[in-house]
């Protein structure tokens, strides 16, 4: 009796599950749907250039977890939860959508401290975005709208909430979905380009993981990292037999190495037990360094101008619409294969030019702060930076910024850069400005010069602004110069987005002619050196405008990364250099142009006068050299120079050496912060 009793009894549950369990599959499906709609609608905003079919093996995954949200509720609850719950995700992808429409990448979970000042100083931005993207918004309303249909004309079933035990069946089909599409990864391989990396390593970048994964399942992998962390499988480690190339002899002038010969990294590993700051001394006893060349010292004890200037790029320097800058991109130093690393995100490529370091802009990156890598480092000794290198040799430092020091945490973070006098917008000893988003360069430099040049020797640091976008009639800096600047190109028929941005930069051409002008009067103008570039690529610079600034079809590839550095100096022999090189190689060629004493072992930057390997780095680890573009996020080569010459087999070692040049790179910059390894060295050398 008691065992008909248990067989009515199972039967009862498995007629309870089974209504459950196919209501449970048509939800999931129609969430499969919606998931893979928004990721292709997305899509279409970003290019499927690098678009990797790998996405779709996670969305049944997140489907099916999404369907059993559905299983909270019953009957009538239940229908009503189905568009509800379609909402969370579709919130999701138009947060993306805004986002990459006002900064050209995907957000990144690490870096959502960063929200409160985006929201607090973008609040105009993602107002206009929200109203030009308004159609795109209403198309990403259609699975909604669906679901809302699809909940009232699906089979009307007794569905009741799930038992626990179909709770565990529910989430366990999620998990077993997820494992399985990990899993089906591997066979692909597990290299730093491989979609296992994508997935695992905590070392990749947002856009390259999002193209491989898809936009939901990165953040989701980003959300898993930010909370509990996670054990990197790849880009973290250092390759220890990766040489620096090597310089060649040439008598009388000194080619000995660019290094402090009292540090003896080996001698400073037996002084701890630390394992990362072994690994550490370990690879920079492996690298011979740069050696020194006949620029070396040949603007020894000139003063330094510094300036990183807001989305500036090589479109804004013009003969005509910009002489001044178009002179001093002519003169001095003329770097003819520059490359801006950065897409967006001022912080970054800031703190890559002033420190010679790559900031972390993984998945891993510290979640807890709201300006990445900079706020990160302003505990930690940096030796290697001009504000510091100027004030050990007695030379009074300024660093001045056209807005206000809390954004970025610039008054917390450029005094550790050996900037002792500040100055930004408002504040006892701030500057005052006509505008405030964007602010005037040029009244930035007629409130601050005075304060240094007339000091024998002086360096001085300028965060511009007036360059930020929108290049439209809601940017008052580029409204005030627009009928200049109209005047000047009215036969040039450019796009008023192009017309714009001509007329945001013309305020720091105004500012550059002022500055030379008053060095010019001051009788500094032949010992000073301007070295000005970027921050990252102009991101509201729509395609259209800046193909016709370039005269040529730029795309979304390296021509687009394509940048301009000028160190210009009066007086100086102009020399041209076909080298590539990027942000991080600045502050080296700066400290042997000066002839500042450094260490070229710990700077990931190459100086590019020296004759070692020299390469263009991109955010997210592409690369170019004399003889390849390499796109690390599609795994594609586009070959150059000699390079027709080489086997497939030579290529493909070509690609892999470089690869690994450029992980040691990456990885050595977020160890030197992470150890303070600074600080241990010249504590352990004094």
């Amino acid at each position: 009796m008691s065992t008909q009793r248990r067989s009515v009894e199972n039967k009862s549950m498995l007629d309870i599950m089974k209504p459950q369990l196919i209501t449970g599959i048509r939800y999931s499906v129609v969430y499969f749907i919606a998931l893979l709609y928004w990721e292709l609608l997305l899509r279409t905003q970003t290019g499927f250039e690098d678009m990797s079919w790998f996405f779709l093996l996670f969305i049944p995954a997140e489907a099916a977890f999404l369907g059993t949200l559905n299983g909270w509720f019953r009957r009538k609850g239940n229908r009503i939860a189905l568009p509800v719950i379609m909402l969370i995700p579709f919130a999701f992808y138009v947060a993306q959508l805004v986002y990459y429409r006002i900064f050209g990448s995907m957000f990144s979970i690490s870096m959502i401290g960063m929200g409160a000042d985006a929201m607090e100083d973008f609040g105009w931005a993602l107002k206009d975005t929200i109203k030009d993207s308004f159609w795109w918004i209403i198309l990403c309303l259609v699975p909604v709208f669906a679901a809302i249909v699809y909940a009232f004309i699906s089979p009307k079933r007794n569905f009741k909430k799930y038992s626990p035990l179909m709770h565990f069946v529910s989430l366990l089909k999620t998990v077993v979905l997820w494992v399985l599409a990990v899993l089906f990864l591997l066979p692909f391989g597990t290299g730093s380009t491989s979609p296992y990396a994508a997935y695992s390593s905590t070392k990749i970048d947002t856009d390259t993981a999002s193209s491989r994964l898809g936009v939901l399942t990165n953040s989701l992998v980003e959300v898993y990292h930010s909370v509990f962390g996670g054990k990197d499988t790849g880009g973290d480690d250092l390759t220890l037999d990766i040489p620096n190339g090597s310089d060649s002899q040439i008598p009388q002038i000194d080619f000995s190495p660019n290094n402090i010969n009292k540090i003896n990294f080996n001698t400073l590993s037996s002084l701890t037990d630390d394992s990362g700051k072994k690994e550490l001394c370990a690879y920079f006893a492996s690298q011979t360094g740069t050696n020194k060349n006949e620029y070396t010292g040949k603007l020894k004890d000139y003063n330094l101008i510094y300036i990183c200037a807001e989305s500036f790029s090589k479109w804004a320097i013009d003969p005509v619409v910009t002489p001044t800058l178009y002179k001093m991109s002519q003169g001095g130093v003329v770097l003819n294969n520059y490359y801006n690393s950065y897409k967006n995100t001022t912080t970054n490529g800031e703190f890559s030019f002033m420190t010679g370091l790559w900031p972390d802009v993984s998945r891993d990156a510290d979640s807890n702060s709201s300006s990445g890598s900079f706020t990160q480092s302003q505990d930690k000794y940096l030796p290697y930076v001009l504000g510091n290198a100027f004030e050990s040799l007695g030379v009074k430092t300024y660093a001045y910024h056209n807005f206000r020091g809390y954004y970025y945490s610039r008054e917390d973070t450029h005094p550790n850069l050996g900037y002792t006098n500040l100055r930004f917008m408002g504040g006892e000893n701030g500057m005052r400005f006509t505008t405030s988003w964007p602010s005037s360069d040029l009244e930035m430099m007629e409130q601050s010069i005075d304060d240094y040049i007339n000091n024998p020797r002086f360096h001085a640091y300028y965060m511009t602004f007036s360059g930020h976008g929108p290049y439209s009639s809601a940017n008052p800096i580029a409204v005030r110069n627009l009928k200049t600047v109209q005047q000047i190109v009215k036969d040039r028929n450019l796009p008023d987005n192009a017309v714009y941005y001509l007329a945001a930069n013309y305020e720091l051409e105004k500012a550059m002619t002022y500055l030379l002008r008053r060095l010019r009067d001051a009788g500094k103008i032949n010992n000073t050196l301007i070295v000005l570039t970027g921050d990252h690529y102009p991101y509201y610079l729509n395609s259209n405008s800046l193909d016709a600034l370039a005269g040529y079809d730029v795309g979304s590839n390296f021509q687009m990364y394509e940048s301009a550095c000028i160190m210009y100096c009066e007086g100086m022999e102009t020399v041209k250099t076909d080298v590539p090189c990027c942000n991080i190689d600045i502050l080296p060629t700066t400290f042997n142009l000066l002839g500042i004493e450094y260490d070229s072992r710990m700077l990931p930057g190459v100086d590019v006068f020296s004759s070692n390997d020299h390469m263009a780095i991109l955010y997210n680890k592409s690369f170019v050299t004399d003889k390849v573009k390499y796109n690390a996020t599609n795994g594609k080569a586009e070959w150059q120079g000699t390079a027709d010459l080489m086997t497939e087999q030579a290529k493909q070692e070509y690609i892999d050496y470089y690869s690994s040049i450029v992980d040691n790179r990456y990885a050595v910059s977020l160890k030197l912060m992470k150890e303070d390894f600074f600080r241990f060295v010249y504590d352990n050398i004094n």
